[in-house]
């Protein structure tokens, strides 16, 4: 038998919620003036995008900011024809491209592909606001959440995100990329805690596998307390994003991993996947962003590691 401690935010327990369809927890809440800004920005652009996503401390506040923090917006986009989306954006968006626009589309879109499959713009003003934001091919982004080819992807989706333009075959995809990573979290904590799960540690262990092996880890460009600070601000919506699955690996037992890994490989496989695609995705932003963007978005990040810690 399991031991498990199921808590909110404030360490009391909770009952769990039951009847909800199969994959709503994937559309989490946020304010709604939020929500207007984020679908105005998403809707701002007119060449066709399949799904899309945003992530990180300017869609779900992270422990150690105040209000005077007004972080930039992360997102990622999901298209279909890539060379498509790139010929109409740098018509219509051509300040938010680096000079590689004037290779023209196509060898955008081959360098986009290199890797994690991800081309990055930074540093963008889009309704006001500064926005980041990484276009990626539809299967691209399947293969990872299905294979976790990269771990790119699949790793920041399995934590909360806000939905921004849904796409249903990433949805079915992606309620197994979170059972996975469920999988792997559960069997960590019950290891470390002698056979009981504890819930908040659970899900401390799902967002710690998307930066093992993280270069920017290894080069200080990241908050080292980033996993925690992360799963405290946002522990209601960690219990949202991952109650059916909860109930079905923790509760049930059930137990799904990606083809290829297992409960003895797994950790290795996603520490190299990641130092591979992180070191690609460096490489490659320099190239995408050109020199000053690049070096004004590292120091940037070089900057708020210190001031959180």
């Amino acid at each position: 038998m399991i031991g498990v401690v199921r808590a909110n935010a404030r360490g009391l327990s909770r009952p769990f919620t039951r009847g909800l369809s199969k994959y709503s927890n994937q559309n989490i809440d946020i304010e709604a003036g939020l929500q207007h800004e984020l679908d105005g920005i998403i809707g701002s652009f007119g060449a066709p995008i399949q799904y899309a996503f945003g992530y990180g401390s300017g869609v779900f506040k992270q422990s150690g900011y105040d209000k005077k923090d007004k972080p930039q917006i992360d997102l990622i986009i999901a298209v279909n024809d890539p060379v498509e989306f790139h010929k109409r954006n740098i018509r219509e968006n051509s300040s938010h491209y680096s000079s590689m626009k004037y290779f023209g589309p196509t060898m955008v879109s081959k360098f986009q592909d290199i890797g994690a499959g991800l081309y990055f713009n930074p540093f963008t003003k889009i309704n006001g606001h500064q926005v980041k934001y990484g276009i990626v091919s539809t299967n691209k982004l399947l293969s990872d959440i299905k294979n976790w080819d990269s771990f790119y992807i699949a790793g920041r989706l399995q934590k909360p995100v806000k939905i921004l333009k849904n796409d249903e075959t990433i949805e079915k995809y992606n309620h197994l990329n979170l059972k996975a990573a469920a999988t792997i979290a559960k069997h960590i904590t019950l290891k470390k805690n002698d056979g009981k799960l504890d819930e908040l540690q659970f899900y401390k262990e799902i967002t710690g596998l998307s930066y093992l092996g993280d270069i920017r880890y290894l080069l200080g460009g990241e908050n080292p307390k980033k996993v925690e600070n992360i799963v405290l601000k946002n522990f209601d919506k960690f219990q949202k994003y991952y109650e059916p699955i909860y109930e079905e690996v923790v509760i049930r037992n059930e137990f799904y991993l990606p083809p290829g890994y297992s409960l003895n490989n797994t950790m290795k496989k996603i520490q190299y996947r990641i130092q591979q695609s992180s070191l690609i995705q460096m490489l490659k932003g320099i190239a995408s962003s050109g020199i000053t963007k690049s070096a004004k978005y590292a120091w940037a990040k070089k900057m708020k590691s210190r001031q959180k810690l």
